[in-house]
């Protein structure tokens, strides 16, 4: 059983991911939870961005088993120091489509999240357009600890 209390961040993403796909719902988790696990938590986020083309309400039903409750797209357990958040499709940063995307396995399970490169573009972009300096900060953690393809920055 786990403790949702003590969860940390990038075990829970693997349940939450686990889970879905156990019910044939896709997603990727995105956002500041990607710069958090990258970053080795250097960066903590308390949410976890999930983009999916499945509906809400499918997704309600999964997780009410879990006693994650819903409020609005975000749900939430009041042991559980973290939000999950279900942002919408296409994956993109900009105007570029994201295809391709980084596997991570803990003993939990595993992942589907954005490439170290791709996590450190969507930093870069919400620098550029919306002059959010600590996205910017956010990029450079994790350039610090990863490969960064500097050819598709």
């Amino acid at each position: 059983m786990i403790d949702f209390s003590t969860i940390e961040l990038k075990e829970l993403a693997c349940f939450i991911y686990e889970t879905l796909k156990a019910n044939d719902i896709d997603a990727v988790l995105v956002g500041g939870a990607c710069v958090s696990i990258y970053s080795y938590n250097c960066y903590q986020s308390y949410d976890l961005d999930f983009a999916t083309y499945q509906d809400l309400k499918t997704i309600e039903k999964i997780l009410k088993d879990f006693n994650f409750k819903r409020i609005g797209r975000c749900f939430s357990r009041i042991d559980c120091p973290y939000v999950i958040d279900f942002v919408n499709p296409p994956i993109a940063i900009g105007h570029e489509s994201i295809r391709s995307f980084e596997n991570l396995t803990t003993s939990i399970g595993s992942l589907q999240l954005l490439t170290p490169t791709d996590c450190v573009k969507d930093r870069l972009a919400a620098f550029f357009y919306w002059n959010d300096e600590q996205t910017f900060k956010q990029a450079l953690l994790v350039a610090k600890y990863h490969i960064i393809d500097f050819d598709n920055v």
